[in-house]
């Protein structure tokens, strides 16, 4: 599978929402099979894409061969 250019990772919340669905669906996933998978209801890996959630960030990451803070940079900006 090749890697995701992330600079072309949308900024704006709700299309970024979308944008991860469609690369989690090409990959034969969804966020519900992740939910299956790792035993949990469909509503936490949900819950990631709408507010910081480290655990579901990083599953879903992985499964886009990404860092979660190349998806989500806002919630990893550091402040000096």
């Amino acid at each position: 599978m090749n890697s995701i250019d992330t600079n072309k990772v949308p900024e704006d919340p709700t299309i970024r929402k979308e944008w991860i669905k469609f690369q989690l669906a090409i990959r034969g996933y969804s966020l519900a099979a992740l939910a299956r998978e790792h035993g949990v209801t469909r509503q936490q890996p949900q819950a990631a894409l709408t507010r910081p959630y480290p655990k579901w960030e990083r599953i879903i990451a992985e499964h886009l061969d990404m860092k979660p803070e190349q998806i989500w940079p806002e919630r990893y900006t550091r402040a000096d």
